[in-house]
C-alpha cells in the first residue's frame, strides 16, 4: 500500500543544531513493537500471516487462489499458513522479516500491508518461528 508521506516539524528558536530522529535497536524497543503491539496476540498473528499470504498471491496474480491455514490441535499442535505467492528470496526474507518497519509493498496500493510490521507479529507471542 503506498502511503501518504507527511513530514512534520520542529519549531525551535536560537542557533540549535538539528538532528534527524532515530531509532536504539534494543531489547526494550523490539519488545514494544512485538509484545506491545497488539492486545490479542493470536488473533493478530493469524490476521497479519493472512493478510500478507494475500498480499502474495496478489503480487503472483493469483488473488482468487486461497491460501491454507493450518490451526492448532491436539494431534497437530502447530499453526502455519501456506501461501501460493511470488515468494522471497533467502536475502530478501532474512532482510524483511529482522527489519522493523521494513516493507516489500509501500509500491502499490494493490497490497494491504505496507507498514513493515505485520511479519514480525508472531514475536508478540513467542521468541522464534
Amino acid at each position: 500500500m503506498i502511503l501518504a508521506e507527511q513530514r512534520g516539524n520542529v519549531v525551535t528558536s536560537g542557533d540549535i543544531q538539528t538532528s534527524q530522529f532515530r531509532i536504539k535497536a534494543s531489547r526494550k524497543a523490539f519488545e514494544i513493537l512485538s509484545a506491545g503491539l497488539y492486545s490479542d496476540k493470536v488473533r493478530a498473528i493469524i490476521r497479519e500471516l493472512s493478510t500478507n499470504a494475500a498480499d502474495a498471491h496478489v503480487a503472483a496474480g493469483k488473488k482468487d487462489v486461497p491460501f491454507t491455514v493450518h490451526l492448532p490441535n491436539q494431534l497437530e499442535p502447530w499453526f502455519a499458513v501456506q501461501d501460493f505467492g511470488t515468494g522471497l528470496s533467502d536475502k530478501a526474507m532474512l532482510h524483511v522479516y529482522t527489519t522493523y518497519f521494513e516493507s516489500d509493498k509501500t509500491g502499490s496500493n494493490d497490497f494491504t500491508g505496507a507498514l513493515g510490521l505485520g511479519s514480525k507479529s508472531p514475536f508478540s507471542y513467542t521468541d522464534s518461528f
